[in-house]
C-alpha cells in the first residue's frame, strides 16, 4: 500500500513540475476563461449556455415596456426576445456583485421581468437580491427592470 502511495506521489510530482515547466504558472498553462464577456455593441456573452444578452437602459418598465423593447431592439442584428424564468435563474450569482449578478450586467434593477405570463394580468419575474421568483402585475413598473436574451449568432 506504501509503495503505491509513494508512486502516486512521484507521479504528481512530476505531472506539477511537467506542467509548470519552462517558467509557466499553472494558471498560465489553464487559463480560466470568465463566463460572461462583454463586446463594444453591449451585447453580453455566456459561454456557458450559448446566450447573447442585452441590458435595457435604467429605468422602470412596465411588462408590456419590456416586451415592447426587447421585440424591437436591433442591436447586433436583432432576433431578440425576453428572457424565460429559467434563464434569469441560470445568471443569478450571490454575492457576484450587489444585485447578484455579474457585474458586466452593470443593472441597478433588482426585478427583472421574464416573458412568462402568470394569468391576463400578472408575469413572472426574478428577484436577483433575493433569488426569488415571483409575480407582479403586468402594469406595475416601479423597480422592474429588463434584459433580452437570444440564441449565440
Amino acid at each position: 500500500m506504501a509503495r503505491w502511495y509513494r508512486l502516486g506521489l512521484v507521479a504528481l510530482i512530476l505531472l506539477v513540475v511537467w506542467g509548470c515547466g519552462k517558467g509557466r504558472t499553472m494558471t498560465e498553462v489553464n487559463p480560466v476563461q470568465p463566463r460572461f464577456t462583454k463586446a463594444d455593441n453591449g451585447v453580453i456573452t455566456d459561454s456557458v449556455t450559448g446566450l447573447d444578452w442585452y441590458v435595457a437602459p435604467n429605468r422602470d418598465n412596465n411588462w408590456h415596456q419590456a416586451k415592447a423593447w426587447t421585440e424591437s431592439l436591433t442591436v447586433a442584428g436583432g432576433g431578440w426576445r425576453m428572457p424565460t424564468v429559467a434563464e434569469l435563474i441560470g445568471i443569478y450569482q450571490k454575492g457576484a456583485s450587489p444585485n447578484n449578478m455579474d457585474p458586466l450586467f452593470q443593472s441597478p434593477g433588482v426585478w427583472v421581468w421574464s416573458g412568462q405570463l402568470n394569468n391576463a394580468v400578472s408575469a413572472w419575474g426574478y428577484a436577483f437580491y433575493s433569488g426569488l421568483v415571483g409575480y407582479h402585475g403586468i402594469d406595475y413598473a416601479l423597480g422592474r427592470q429588463v434584459f433580452a436574451v437570444r440564441s449565440r449568432r
